[in-house]
């Protein structure tokens, strides 16, 4: 096997490095040395060892694609190298095919358990020895692809995760005047306790996120509360203990950062069951909660209160002293009051500069200025949700906030309100990734018209506007509507599975045809109504003809799914063309699986559409997806595989299942979805098929 490498000479120039995989042999035997590598020399860069402990010493300078491990040698045998090479970090991930004399299925049993791929008998027989060999290291590439591709999303997860927890960090802080920058330098406290605890890096920088959202309950307790100047009555202490409950909530589902509900509920508790909000006592409270419990009582010593002045560092050795085992745990107290005596201070911290050195941290080669306050990244979050997801244009959303002001400029303007004829057909005859690619291809012609005066938007599955302000002039309107039906006719021709589809355009004129942007686009809808049941790819205004409006809902074939896989019916590259071409890959490895083992698969296809009584204008929402993917995830077995297929679509193929099997997984994913989904707008359903694999 082959993998080609290019090498850049400069120029534009490449030279193409052709890297051979390499394996590693381990066998006492060497006959079976000798056949193996006669059997493997021409495809593969083999190096050979003669017993296990030679096996380890190669692995500290070398690493294989793959090793051929016999099970019995003198010293150490393969399944002692094996636990070896399986239980290290570094050589874990290096696929092992066991070697045997012995064809029994206790045997092969045995090599599994022990974390081999898979096994080989003896004597070898050269293409049943090439075919296992290629399998394996195709199928790990194919896995080592797939956690590459997953670490990135988790990197970029994570990134997201801590730039939020800075601005709310920021947020805490800022609702109470009395203790601006509490929260950092908080964190900043516990991250030194923790390296004098001699914790790891990723222990000390998970303790610095738990204490920086320590308060996050504060969020829940009224501003008048936590900036009354005096001193609290009884019912208002009782509001602001509710905050650690409050911050537990908040946080529970954060898996992220390790007990980080935990700080934020426990950090009231006492040594001595004193605390709140369960009286827990010694040890029973996490660790993260004492050292997080510390790190706070010292910042409310050292900074102003409204109350009092900050106390001197001889008074907070003195009260730690005095709470030590009471309050405080006595071991973290005396660790602490040493670091103290020692010199230790907090320095003000500046949330914007620690906020970007946490960041390089996590993202060295890809770090950026994060200088936001939380109002740009509200800002940034609302924009992101003005835009549809499958086509990039913005969505109804951005429609109903963007126009509305411009109406009001009073200069005019014209809204075109634009559908794809047939397209329920397209889904129907293609599948609906056929139909995400016919909507990406216009989305393309259609965003070139996006100006300061022009604004270009998806607003339904298949339906989209362009508002034109300034134009009232009916002869540049007529200019207007012809070259963007002929623009966009030409666009759709470029895929030849949109050869049915047409273009047809409504029309309403401001303010002649509405004087606000929803009579506008109601007006603009019915015209476009009259094209559609008068013969299609053409346009109408609404001045010349009113029209009731209706839509009929899509479904699709599960059929498609294997001329998409096979090649049939077009390359796509799809709003969701990476997970596709990954899945194709699994399908194609599942189908010769099939072929192999003869056992039964199911292919189950998911498919959301628009409930009846909802509105022909609105579009499967997606939410309504990333809430049907979780349902299937939930749902499926670890052997299981499963991706989205488009944009209202999810496949999962279920190994080894009858049809019986099939349908309980359909009716648990269903179950599962409306459980979560409850807005009542979508219907979900499946189709099921039993995978028929090619004749070999």
């Amino acid at each position: 096997m082959v993998t080609q490498n290019f090498i850049l000479l400069g120029k534009g120039q490449y030279m193409v490095k052709e890297e051979r995989k390499k394996i590693l042999i381990v066998d006492d035997d060497k006959l079976s040395l000798k056949v193996a590598k006669d059997i493997l020399k021409d495809e593969y860069e083999i190096d050979c060892v003669l017993c296990g402990e030679e096996a380890l010493t190669y692995l500290k300078e070398n690493i294989p694609d793959l090793i051929l491990m016999d099970l019995h040698m003198p010293g150490m045998g393969g399944k002692a190298a094996i636990s070896r090479i399986t239980s290290s970090k570094t050589l874990c991930k290096i696929p092992i095919i066991c070697l045997t004399a012995d064809a029994k299925p206790d045997t092969e049993i045995q090599c599994l358990t022990m974390g081999a791929f898979d096994y080989i008998t003896k004597p070898f027989v050269p293409q049943v020895t090439k075919s296992r060999i290629s399998r394996v290291i195709e199928l790990n590439e194919l896995r080592n692809h797939l956690e590459a591709q997953l670490s990135k999303k988790t990197a970029l997860l994570e990134q997201v995760t801590v730039n939020f927890i800075m601005a709310i960090a920021h947020t805490i802080d800022a609702k109470d005047a009395y203790t601006s920058g509490h929260s950092m330098r908080v964190a900043k406290c516990a991250e030194e306790i923790a390296k004098a605890l001699g914790w790891d890096e990723e222990q000390v920088l998970n303790i610095h996120y738990i204490a920086l959202l320590h308060d996050i309950g504060k969020i829940g307790i009224p501003d008048a509360i936590l900036n009354k100047p005096s001193h609290l009555t009884d019912d208002e202490f009782g509001i602001i203990k509710r905050h650690p409950a409050i911050g537990y909530e908040i946080l529970k589902n954060i898996r992220i950062i390790e007990q980080v509900s935990e700080g934020a509920l426990y950090h009231h508790e006492r040594y001595d069951g004193t605390g709140y909000p369960y009286g827990l006592k010694g040890e029973e409270i996490p660790l993260c909660a004492r050292i997080v419990g510390i790190a706070d009582a010292y910042d409310a010593m050292t900074s102003n209160r409204v109350y009092r002045a900050k106390l001197s560092d001889e008074m907070v050795i003195a009260e730690f002293e005095k709470f030590k085992g009471r309050q405080f745990d006595p071991e973290l107290t005396e660790l602490f009051l040493n670091m103290l005596r020692k010199g230790f201070s907090i320095p003000p911290v500046d949330l914007l500069s620690e906020y970007e050195e946490k960041d390089n941290e996590l993202n060295g080669e890809n770090r950026k200025s994060l200088n936001k306050t939380l109002t740009e990244y509200a800002l940034e979050a609302r924009i992101v949700a003005m835009h549809d997801s499958l086509t990039g244009l913005y969505n109804r959303s951005y429609a109903e906030t963007k126009i509305p002001p411009m109406l009001e400029a009073e200069d005019g303007g014209t809204l075109f309100v634009i559908d794809v004829d047939n397209f329920k057909t397209i889904n129907d005859t293609y599948g609906h990734i056929a139909g995400d690619y016919t909507l990406k291809l216009l989305a393309e012609e259609l965003e070139k018209y996006e100006d300061e005066q022009n604004i270009v938007c998806r607003v339904g599955g298949d339906e989209f506007i362009l508002y034109c302000n300034a134009l009232i002039e009916r002869s540049l309107i007529l200019f207007k509507v012809k070259e963007l039906i002929q623009r966009l006719s030409a666009k759709i021709r470029e895929n030849e599975y949109s050869s049915m589809a047409s273009i047809s355009v409504g029309i309403a004129v401001y303010p002649k045809d509405g004087n606000t942007y929803e009579m506008l686009f109601d007006n603009a809808d019915k015209a476009l109504f009259h094209v559609k049941k008068t013969g299609k790819n053409s346009y109408c205004f609404y001045s010349d003809e009113d029209a009731e409006t209706t839509r009929s809902t899509t479904t699709t074939d599960i059929d498609n799914i294997r001329q998409m896989i096979e090649g049939k019916a077009g390359d796509f590259n799809g709003v969701f063309n990476v997970q596709y071409d990954e899945f194709k890959q699994m399908y194609n490895y599942v189908e010769r699986s099939v072929i192999r083992n003869k056992k039964q698969v199911q292919t189950l296809l998911f498919t959301l559409s628009i409930n009846e009584a909802a509105s022909y204008r609105k579009m499967v929402p997606d939410e309504a997806m990333n809430i049907l993917e979780a349902a299937v995830a939930s749902s499926l077995r670890m052997v299981d595989i499963g991706t989205r297929y488009s944009s209202v679509q999810y496949i999962a193929i279920l190994l080894d299942s009858d049809e019986a099997g099939g349908k309980i997984v359909g009716e648990r994913v269903k179950n599962r979805f409306f459980k979560l989904y409850v807005s009542g707008d979508v219907n979900l359903s499946y189709d099921i098929q039993t995978m028929n694999p090619k004749t070999v």
